[in-house]
């Protein structure tokens, strides 16, 4: 018999539906507290650089670019083309490395890899309307505020030429 971890309830025997539930939900539960890969793509153009307001809850009203959550598989640049894809709705060519963060923010906890992405002449749009608001392009040294966390350490590795952030 085994006892649901931390419940305090009585036993259960093996192989019963309940196990099974409190299992699977001990185990999501889990990987909530485990840091995520966070992968994402800045495009700029003639001094400026493209941002979009974020909507919901992770950094809603802040303004930042295409990205998300590493998949399992992916490599870091394949994330960043594919969420580049389904939210700005562009092609990216060449990725240039920028910068690697630890971000501790919007109570969660990620590892986040920037890119540079070339997308030529092609102009972002909006293809999520539930993940982002209003968007532009913006003087890369004087971006709207507030900007997304992983945004600010992207921008400063842009201007800085820095490529490691410890957290934030």
């Amino acid at each position: 018999m085994f006892l649901a971890k931390g419940s305090g309830e009585r036993p259960l025997e093996k192989g019963t539906e309940a196990q099974s539930g409190r299992a699977i939900l001990g185990a999501m539960a889990e990987a909530e507290s485990r840091p995520r890969v966070g992968v994402g793509v800045v495009f700029v153009r003639q001094g400026q650089v493209f941002l979009a307001r974020r909507r919901g809850a992770l950094g809603g009203g802040s303004w930042g670019s295409a990205g998300g959550h590493l998949e399992f598989g992916e490599t870091l640049e394949d994330c960043a083309r594919r969420e580049a894809m389904e939210e700005l709705g562009v092609e990216v060519g060449d990725l240039r490395y920028l910068c690697v963060s630890n971000i501790i923010a919007y109570g969660r906890h990620y590892l986040d890899v920037e890119f540079l992405g070339d997308i030529g002449d092609q102009e972002p749009r909006l293809m999520e309307p539930d993940v982002f608001e209003g968007c532009g392009w913006y003087p890369l040294v004087s971006p709207p505020e507030p900007l997304f966390q992983a945004m600010v350490f992207a921008i400063d590795s842009l201007l800085t030429g820095r490529q490691y952030y410890t957290g934030g």
